[in-house]
């Protein structure tokens, strides 16, 4: 059966925002599909003035300076924008070493004025000096054991080595006025703390650790007060699964933790102070939503700020004029530039491209939905009709402990635009929806969630005319396990099961998984189910009860999880006499992680979308078989 697949504009995504040290400009990525382009919004006008500075290709000296998702771009006070990119092989892996390009905007896009080779680098990232100095530094990931601090001046022909650091440096801010750098830094056992780099006397010295079991992250500075913003996991009185907010106040001593800052159900996170010191912005995630609020360290308050639903992610920036310009998405918004007019106001300005096509994205509702231990919220859209839609989906999340949020999601957009309702729970591990909600699936993956899965199942498709097709279970990375396990579990419940990156037990992840994956699983799958459950639990071991039609598509460039997983499924099912093109369809791609659980190429997006309009198993069909 062919299926007309929906025609839409090119899907386009924001990310990497940056701002320059004054606060005048901002820069960000721009994709669609395999297109990135440089963005550029400068933001001394009451609305931000967006310019796109097109050319993925920056000729320099050495070639081809190509911008791509892995790049990294900082606009400096005056307008010029440095860009870094580590480079890649032949088939996309790390090739070890990286450019860095000072550019300036021209009138067909941008023009190389300078380039710097960087000579071991997998990762880096720029942080623009403070004040009106056009001077930046480079933090450079060399390996897994090193990193390296570069100093950047975009008049100067050679890039300034400052020091080498044991360990990997994955952000920070400058703590003084351009002096001292205040960074995370993960060493030894993959933990994270904050430590202190003196640039002048070219030392480093840890300075924030809470202990040798936690993650403790540098997370703002106000230049103006001196007060330090910083996040630990250890327990407090924020719910499980959200940092722990500290103070460092100047002067030294203990950092504080304020009760109202912390005690919250929501999950918060701190993003940047105002000009004056005085205020913190935070990110408040309450179930698949987000919001800002203002906690005010005089008077020990905090303030929410109204706004539309969606979903916020940092940075953010706090303009001495009172506006806050923070990136925002929604189920029908692609990631823009939201510029919220001061905390006294609850105006919101989404800063838009002709070409990011605001008419054609569907909207979703919040629904919740009955599960066998207590309501689940749900993202669906299908209007109120989805119930009756000829084709649904269930998607699950990854994880374990993830879930879906209200922002904007390509693959839905195009099932959703096929005709395809799409209904994605925040069932049981799912974060956001406090400790009681999250604590059942530590130590006990496809337990709890998995029961839900298969209740919520049977509660989409009751009611449903017979004759429509049953839901279709989509899931990717953990999610990609709980599908294939929910189609081990209840094979009669859907027509049809699609996997993204699946793993397929806790166990056969663990062995072949790697650094921080690996502790990762170590940590959140503590306990092991012995006997006949854990069978059960694994889909080499189950999958012979697999009936409906199945779709595994994995990356071999996959660094999270192995693709040897998929492979080894594919294996057994063959094994079985299951027939591949009949039985199931698996496909590898050329892709990373991100790059298949988020469906990114158009041939594997194309896939899932038209196995999800063809699987057609109906309740009528399977009991004239009986």
């Amino acid at each position: 059966m062919t299926e007309t697949l929906p025609d839409l504009p090119p899907m386009p995504s924001r990310f990497g925002f940056a701002f320059s040290a004054d606060g005048r400009w901002a820069t960000c990525l721009r994709s669609e599909q395999d297109r990135v382009v440089l963005e550029r919004w400068d933001l001394t006008w009451p609305r931000p003035s967006l310019r796109t500075l097109d050319g993925a290709a920056l000729p320099d000296a050495t070639g081809d300076l190509t911008i791509d998702r892995r790049s990294g771009a900082l606009p400096l006070n005056d307008g010029r924008v440095l860009v870094v990119r580590p480079a890649v092989g032949e088939h996309g892996e790390p090739a070890g070493h990286g450019i860095l390009a000072a550019a300036e905007p021209a009138p067909t896009g941008l023009r190389v004025i300078r380039s710097w080779p960087v000579p071991r680098m997998l990762a880096g990232f720029l942080l623009a000096a403070p004040g009106q100095a056009q001077t930046a530094v480079l933090v450079v990931v060399e390996n897994e054991r090193h990193s390296r601090i570069w100093r950047v001046s975009p008049s100067s022909p050679v890039l300034e080595p400052v020091m080498r650091i044991p360990g990997v440096l994955s952000g920070g801010v400058w703590a003084d006025e351009g002096r001292t750098l205040a960074l995370d830094h993960d060493g030894a056992g993959h933990r994270t703390e904050g430590i202190l780099v003196d640039l002048r006397e070219r030392g480093w010295r840890p300075f924030w650790s809470v202990s040798d079991t936690t993650s403790d992250r540098i997370a703002a500075y106000s230049p103006r007060s001196g007060v330090l913003a910083v996040t630990t996991t250890a327990p407090g009185a924020q719910q499980r699964g959200a940092p722990q907010i500290g103070l460092r106040l100047p002067g030294g001593g203990p950092v504080r933790f304020p009760e109202t800052l912390n005690r919250s159900a929501a999950h918060r996170t701190p993003l940047a102070f105002d000009a004056a010191g005085e205020n913190l912005l935070v990110r408040e995630i309450a179930g698949a939503t987000a919001r800002l609020a203002v906690y005010a360290t005089g008077n020990d308050r905090i303030t929410p700020l109204p706004g539309p639903p969606g979903m916020l992610w940092p940075p953010a920036h706090w303009a001495g004029d009172g506006r806050i310009h923070v990136r925002f998405s929604a189920p029908h918004q692609p990631p823009t530039l939201a510029t919220v007019r001061g905390p006294a106001r609850s105006d919101w300005d989404m800063a838009a491209h002709p070409s990011d096509g605001a008419a054609a994205w569907r909207h979703a509702e919040l629904v919740e939905l009955s599960g066998p231990a207590g309501p689940v919220e749900a993202i669906v859209y299908g209007g109120p009709g989805w119930r009756d839609r000829t084709r649904l989906v269930l998607a699950l999340h990854g994880g374990p402990l993830s879930a879906w949020l209200y922002e904007f999601e390509p693959l839905f957009q195009y099932l959703a635009a096929a005709g395809v309702s799409v209904v994605a729970p925040n069932y049981r591990g799912s974060t956001g929806y406090g400790d009681e909600h999250l604590r059942p699936v530590l130590g006990d993956w496809g337990g709890p969630d998995l029961e839900d899965v298969v209740h919520l199942g049977h509660a989409v498709a009751h009611g449903r005319d017979t004759a429509l097709p049953r839901p279709v279970v989509l899931g990717a990375s953990y999610g990609g396990f709980l599908a294939l396990l929910a189609a081990c579990r209840a094979p009669e419940l859907w027509s049809g099961c699609a996997a993204l990156a699946p793993f397929t037990s806790a166990s056969g992840l663990y062995r072949t998984a790697t650094g921080a994956v690996r502790d990762r699983v170590s940590q959140l799958n503590l306990s092991r189910v012995p006997g006949e459950q854990d069978a059960r639990r694994d889909v080499l071991r189950a999958c012979e009860a697999l009936t409906a039609p199945l779709l595994v598509a994995h990356g071999v460039r996959d660094e999270a999880v192995p693709v040897e997983q998929s492979r080894a499924l594919r294996r057994r099912l063959l094994e079985l006499g299951r027939t591949e093109g009949v039985d199931f369809d698996y496909l590898e791609t050329a892709d990373d992680h991100n790059g298949v659980v988020q469906a990114w190429s158009p041939v594997l997006r194309q896939a899932v979308v038209r196995f999800c309009l063809t699987a057609g198993r109906t309740l009528a069909l399977d009991n004239e078989r009986r």
